[in-house]
């Protein structure tokens, strides 16, 4: 099965007490990009990770909607689909996010490698552009658009490698 909803998430950093800070989902049709308030408990911040992203701690206070908000969104706007991520760690993300606001999510993520097979998913995340800056929306859109350009004949025993 080809995936068509494609999550990215960024992070405060890479320690286990790290948060998510941005989600974004590219579909058909459409895109879901927030910044994410850090919760009250949420306090590790990564200057490495400042530098890959560029969003600040202040300005996810400003900018961000809180925890509660961002889930109760997701489940509103992926109810019952399963997204692909080109990272584990954003499963972890996800966790941590529907933690803090206390609800299940209504919907799944699971890594490319689920979707295509382990070897196939390598070759496909090499199509993916080079990063400047990790933003959520940027990383997403170049998943799918790896996924696009992918020659993979989903499903077929005997495709041509």
């Amino acid at each position: 099965m080809k995936p068509t909803h494609f999550i990215d998430f960024e992070a405060s950093g890479i320690a286990p007490d790290s948060y998510p800070i941005e989600v974004a989902v590219v579909y058909p049709g459409g895109e879901y990009q927030t910044l994410i308030q850090p919760a009250s408990y949420w306090d590790h911040w990564s200057y490495d990770a400042q530098d890959m992203h560029g969003l600040s701690r202040e300005q996810l206070m400003s900018e961000g909607k809180s925890a509660l908000e961002v889930a109760q969104e997701m489940n509103r706007f992926f109810d019952g689909k399963t997204l692909c991520s080109d990272n584990p760690a954003d499963c972890f993300w996800l966790d941590v996010l529907y933690e803090a606001a206390g609800i299940e999510p209504t919907f799944s993520v699971s890594p490319l490698e689920v979707f295509i097979g382990r070897e196939a998913a390598t070759e496909a995340l090499a199509l993916r552009p080079p990063f400047r800056v990790h933003r959520a929306l940027d990383d997403a859109t170049a998943l799918a658009s790896a996924m696009e350009l992918y020659p993979l004949h989903m499903g077929s025993p005997d495709r041509e490698e």
